[in-house]
């Protein structure tokens, strides 16, 4: 009888670890035993802690190289259960014909097998094909109650930035905010404006304790989970659906949609991150050149007083002008502002009107909204018997369901911002005409942040510097409509040089003669 010479191979998932207690120390004693009581000569021991899904396992790939490189060193394997080798049918029958050809028969001490034996082979065939069975109704069981969960409004798997894990009353698991909550309620709310790149808003989070990377952060911003949603994913014949959550949500459905606006490009504003932007050039970003059309951008250069900055076109052409008097006519400008009173006046009475008008028509836009979305719903939910009927297939739900769903989030958007406090809106105007009567004395006082986003809420197109005048590239902007009949009346500050001649709010006495243009 020729001599046994064995390798032991003993093989335990975390998992089956802390379920069934496969410990591996407990194999290798009871191999161990088997060898010692068989006369049979240890050559090698392996020891994996890898699932036995695939033979990708860093040890048993080991076990394979050895026996490459060490021929006729050993002629059995030997494992406790056939479980421990493989949990794949097809890649076991594989391996083992590998193994064979190697000159190794794989054996398992406690399942022990005669493969020489044709029938032998069922009951192989039985101890592979049971823990893959087991592992797939386990698989099966896992994913069902995920999905039930989710059903329910159970957001499932790891934390989400702003949330841990906790437990309902019921005692049921939940996640619940935690301390960086206000920072992501606080990057959504940033974002919502319009005013920020995403990276500047994720760059000023991360200062603030909230550590994203920059996938991270944009699959923050786009997660219905903030507003109190789950998304239940697709699943065989299922489509997928967004449920109601029984989380807490961050924010409001409305702030989120803004965000997605945003982030769509449907609500960005055109600006640059003010950590790029030195303060001799705060007005990089919103100039335009006059004669191209193309966008200014701003640079410094030496000279025998010292640095000098200018804003100068980006494609080449010929637009190139000192920055401090260019930056001192916008502050001229927003004087002009606080000074006109009557035009803002007259402006706040017609919106307030508008506002009052508004409100009255709410009411009705709110009830054919709400028709509208039930009418949307109703269809849904007749496409959807159709399908369970067999009247249609999934690819016809499919496109329907594509084409529906997406004006009933634009409806339920608009039924949100119109169902949203009235009184909010009346501080919002008020704070807007007390910040236009005293923007004179604020804007040049605010740090470049804030003067960027005063210049960017209000100059969404940019601005043109011609002719010492600002403009737009459109003639509709209500700022400047409104510094016109002010430009008469401000006075020009005591003692400022200009390099050249900016438009000043100074009365000229007209005396006899017509006035020349200055």
């Amino acid at each position: 009888m020729k001599e046994k010479k064995a390798i032991l191979y003993v093989r335990v998932s975390t998992d089956e670890q802390a379920e069934k207690g496969h410990s591996l120390a407990h194999q290798e004693e009871r191999l161990r035993s088997y060898c010692a009581y068989h006369n049979i000569e240890i050559v090698a021991f392996f020891k994996d802690d890898y699932s036995a899904k695939t033979f990708e396992r860093p040890e048993f790939n080991k076990l394979i190289d050895f026996v490459r490189k060490n021929k006729s060193i050993a002629n059995i394997l030997l494992f406790l259960k056939w479980d421990r080798f493989s949990r794949n049918a097809p890649e076991a029958y594989a391996m083992i014909s590998k193994l064979f050809k190697l000159g190794i028969e794989p054996q398992a001490v406690e399942q022990p097998l005669n493969l020489e034996i044709p029938e032998q082979k069922f009951m192989l065939a039985l101890y592979l094909t049971s823990p893959e069975v087991e592992n797939d109704r386990r698989a099966l069981n896992v994913t069902a109650g995920m999905r039930r969960a989710a059903k329910d409004g159970r957001y499932m798997g790891m934390a989400p930035y702003g949330y841990k894990h906790g437990r309902t009353a019921a005692n049921k698991p939940c996640i619940q905010p935690n301390d960086d909550a206000p920072l992501v309620k606080t990057a959504f709310e940033k974002l919502a404006t319009g005013l920020y790149h995403i990276e500047e808003v994720r760059k000023e989070m991360n200062k603030h304790g909230l550590k994203a990377s920059r996938s991270r952060f944009w699959e923050m911003m786009r997660s219905p989970v903030y507003m109190g949603k789950v998304i239940v994913p697709s699943y065989k014949d299922e489509e997928e659906i967004t449920v109601q959550g029984q989380h807490e949500p961050l924010i409001s459905e409305s702030l989120f949609c803004d965000v997605q606006d945003v982030l769509a490009g449907r609500k960005r504003k055109n600006i640059l991150s003010s950590g790029t932007i030195k303060k001799e050039l705060e007005l990089r970003g919103y100039l335009k050149c006059r004669i191209c059309g193309g966008n200014l951008t701003g640079s410094a250069s030496k000279g025998r007083g010292g640095r000098y900055f200018y804003y100068h076109c980006k494609d080449g052409c010929k637009e190139r002008f000192r920055a401090d008097p260019a930056n001192d006519l916008i502050d001229e400008m927003f004087g002009c502002v606080s000074d006109n009173k009557k035009a803002i006046k007259f402006f706040e009475s017609i919106l307030n009107n508008s506002h009052k008008n508004t409100k009255i028509d709410n009411s009705a836009e709110l009830i054919k909204v709400k028709k509208e979305i039930d009418t949307l719903k109703g269809r849904l939910e007749k496409a959807r018997n159709l399908l369970l009927d067999d009247k249609i297939d999934s690819a016809d739900f499919k496109g329907m369901k594509e084409k529906i769903e997406p004006e009933i989030n634009s409806l339920v958007k608009k039924q949100v911002e119109l169902s949203s406090n009235n009184k909010s809106e009346v501080d919002i105007i008020d704070f807007g005409f007390y910040f236009l009567n005293n923007i004179s004395n604020v804007f040049p006082d605010v740090d470049l942040s804030d003067k960027r986003k005063i210049l960017g809420s209000t100059f969404p197109e940019k601005i043109i510097i011609e002719d010492n005048e600002v403009r737009t590239p459109e003639e509709d902007n209500v700022l400047l409509l409104i510094t016109k009949p002010a430009k008469h009346l401000r006075k020009k500050k005591e003692g400022k040089r200009m390099d050249f001649s900016f438009p000043s709010c100074q009365v000229v006495s007209t005396g006899i003669e017509p006035v020349s243009k200055v």
